[in-house]
């Protein structure tokens, strides 16, 4: 009896050990499929965040290559324009003086050929028309011959006046090729007036004073050819003697030592061709006696030859300047030139400068080793699995190494 309520007893406990034990493990299952569910759930969120961080990576990556992009091209653009602007306005200092010198020198060479032109007048035409002035004047001389007669004041004056008229037929421009009533001063400080200085180029100077004589040979013209020989011959002689006297008074007044840059000799001019002919023929030792004496007769034909010489002096002179001023020129071009390649020499350094930054800038960005992409693309190996990866370009010691 005892034994069988032993056994029904264990068995009653086995039974309920069983069920205990079962009604446990069943309670842990099902917690273990809680939490196995509840962490799948936070895997599955953890993905899920995952994604949207890469995807957002992804998104800044693309931002800042697009911001570094616009930034680079920027700042390119900038120092660009900057350098263009400054280049032009280099090239614009520098090729507007070298336009102006060569308008300059165009004009230079363009007055020289007209001056050469000018110079190439035919001798021939130039005696014509120095001849047909000496005619001219020869007649107004003889038609006033009688109304100067006797008078030496008005006689002196219209001397003066016939060498003012020549001077302006010359071309010689007053007060610049020719003075008229100019003083000087002697040693002794007395004052001395010629009629005319004409200057010429390398600071010569030529003398003119203007003499008339024609009350003796406006008594030997107004004889007739019938009249007494010697009365004639004593009217001719006071003529000739009339000259010998002005010669001597010029001689005197020694402009030459008083004027400077004078040539030496002074220019005696007797207004009236005919006389000065008419003396000369009588008296022909009478020009040696003048020249010895550092004094040259001169007639209006002969007056107008020298003065013509001295416009041609004076034209080859501005011709010669328009040589030097072109060899002037010529030399400034030279070295503007000189200027405008280095000029363009600082302009390829300064755009090789700058190709220097933007491909320094590009290695920074993307191709180097410690290159912003590069540390960008490194997040990979810590977990983050973008879709599409960054395209690096190899570093150049990398390359060459393979």
């Amino acid at each position: 009896m005892n034994f069988v309520y032993f056994f029904l007893t264990a068995l009653v406990s086995l039974g309920i050990g069983a069920l205990v034990g079962f009604l446990a493990a069943s309670l842990r299952r099902k917690d273990a499929d809680a939490r196995l569910s509840a962490l799948q759930q936070q895997n599955d969120f953890l993905k899920q965040q995952m994604l949207a961080e890469e995807t957002r990576w992804q998104e800044r990556q693309q931002q800042q290559e697009e911001r570094f992009e616009q930034l680079s091209r920027r700042i390119l653009d900038q120092n660009t324009s900057q350098l263009k602007a400054s280049s032009a306005e280099q090239l614009g200092h520098v090729i507007q003086p070298l336009r102006e010198q060569l308008e300059g020198l165009r004009k230079s060479v363009t007055e020289t050929n007209t001056g050469n032109a000018t110079a190439r007048t035919s001798i021939e035409t130039l005696v014509k028309q120095l001849m047909e002035r000496a005619d001219g004047i020869s007649k107004d001389a003889s038609n006033l011959t009688r109304a100067l007669k006797g008078d030496s004041k008005m006689q002196g004056d219209w001397g003066e006046m016939m060498l003012s008229r020549l001077l302006e037929s010359s071309g010689l421009r007053p007060d610049e090729e020719f003075c008229t009533q100019q003083s000087y001063k002697d040693k002794k400080g007395n004052i001395f007036r010629p009629d005319v200085v004409v200057n010429l180029p390398e600071n010569r100077t030529i003398i003119i004073d203007s003499k008339v004589s024609l009350t003796a040979y406006a008594r030997w013209v107004e004889l007739e050819a019938d009249a007494a020989p010697a009365e004639r011959e004593s009217a001719l002689k006071a003529h000739v003697d009339s000259v010998r006297k002005h010669i001597q008074e010029l001689a005197d007044k020694d402009y030459v030592s008083i004027v400077p840059g004078s040539i030496g000799h002074v220019l005696m001019f007797m207004p009236n061709e005919s006389a000065y002919i008419a003396a000369v023929q009588a008296r022909p030792e009478l020009v040696r006696e003048a020249y010895s004496r550092g004094v040259l007769l001169i007639s209006p034909t002969n007056l107008l030859m020298a003065l013509q010489l001295a416009y041609n002096l004076w034209q080859k002179e501005r011709q010669s300047r328009n040589v030097q001023n072109i060899i002037s020129r010529a030399e400034s071009l030279y070295k503007k030139c000189v200027s405008v390649g280095s000029s363009m020499e600082k302009i390829k350094r300064s755009i090789d400068t700058l190709s220097n930054a933007y491909e320094q800038a590009e290695g920074q960005f993307r191709s180097g080793r410690g290159s912003l992409c590069r540390q960008i693309d490194q997040l990979c190996e810590f977990g983050i699995t973008p879709a599409r990866r960054l395209e690096l370009e190899e570093p150049a010691e990398t390359t060459a190494a393979e």
